[in-house]
């Protein structure tokens, strides 16, 4: 609580002076009180005390009215220049592949990108995985809980998903997801490991819908190339997936990323460990954030006028007994 007239509080100091001066002159009869105990356990209090207490009380919760006490409550006022952003994740089996550190790829991935997602606060945030096919895990969103438990049931070769690896379809249904955004800046961050070999719709061309739509592209591409093992999942008698590996030749188009990106005015990133890649999402999350203006306000809910009442109250039982119990009326 705070007062928006403090200066009036120093009045307060004249209340102790008015109480001896009221008591000096005071002159009106004694009352009694408890009526039916023995005279020797009586107390006596003078009329004109109850008066003086009376009124001092009124007066003491009027100087505080007058202070004009206040009860502040703050607002935040944000207004957001928003940003929607599609993670577009790889799940085709060679993210299975070990070449980027202590995990798979998809591991490390998985684990980069939920650290991105926890570092938004303001931003829509959706998830679209493909392979062989595109398939929606999450629209563009405010809640990252969603997002990243999608992102944590991902796994390459499980959900039905044909093997391959369809970046043009993939950035299609990504840019389905942000074309009718009203966001200030729409961004598609497309991690893959390999070059596009099946798919509808050619690469460049869902760049250029991109392009259309106004959305950047950040594509990356992870892992190293040349002779890889892969894992392939097999099943014995009882039905059981196992994986064997198998040596394989691991090509990147690293060109026409880079040409996704150029048309889109994204960016193109090679990385090939770990550390890398973390550093990359940083650089994203720096450059594809939302501006945040934040305005505070301060409500004041004014509380003067229980204390008046209260005050006005003890006037009114003031005068109520000097006219009707002790008769006086003056």
């Amino acid at each position: 609580m705070i007062f928006h007239s403090p200066w009036v509080l120093f009045f307060l100091v004249l209340i102790p002076f008015l109480f001896f001066i009221g008591l000096k002159r005071g002159h009106h009869p004694r009352i009694l009180f408890g009526v039916g105990i023995p005279k020797i356990h009586q107390n006596k209090i003078r009329a004109d005390t109850i008066q003086l207490l009376l009124k001092l009380s009124a007066l003491t919760l009027l100087i505080v009215a007058l202070a004009r006490p206040q009860s502040p409550s703050k607002i935040q006022e944000r207004k957001l220049s928003g940003v929607d952003i599609v993670v577009l994740l790889d799940v085709s089996l060679s993210m299975l592949i070990q070449d980027m550190g202590r995990g798979t790829r998809m591991d490390i991935a998985k684990e980069t990108i939920e650290q991105f997602l926890v570092g938004r606060t303001s931003d829509r945030v959706g998830l679209v995985v493909f392979s062989g096919e595109p398939l929606t895990l999450a629209p563009p969103t405010l809640d990252y809980g969603l997002v990243l438990q999608q992102l944590r049931l991902v796994q390459p070769g499980k959900g039905g998903m044909r093997d391959g690896t369809a970046i043009g379809d993939g950035l299609s249904l990504a840019v389905q997801r942000l074309h009718n955004s009203t966001a200030k800046s729409k961004v598609i961050v497309l991690l893959t490991d390999g070059d596009s070999n099946v798919g509808k719709v050619p690469p460049l061309n869902g760049g250029e819908l991109a392009q259309g739509f106004g959305i950047k592209v950040y594509t990356i591409a992870a892992g190293t190339e040349g002779t890889v093992e892969q894992p392939l999942p097999q099943t014995n008698a009882l039905g059981q997936t196992f994986y064997v590996k198998v040596r394989k030749e691991n090509t990147l188009n690293t060109q026409l990323l880079e040409q996704i990106s150029e048309m889109t005015k994204g960016k193109f990133y090679r990385v090939q460990d770990e550390k890398t890649l973390r550093r990359v999402f940083d650089e994203i999350d720096r450059l594809e954030r939302s501006a945040v203006t934040q305005r505070e306000r301060t409500l004041y809910e004014e509380l003067f006028e229980p204390l008046a009442l209260v005050a006005l109250a003890l006037l009114v039982l003031e005068r109520l007994l000097a006219l009707v119990i002790w008769r006086q009326w003056s």
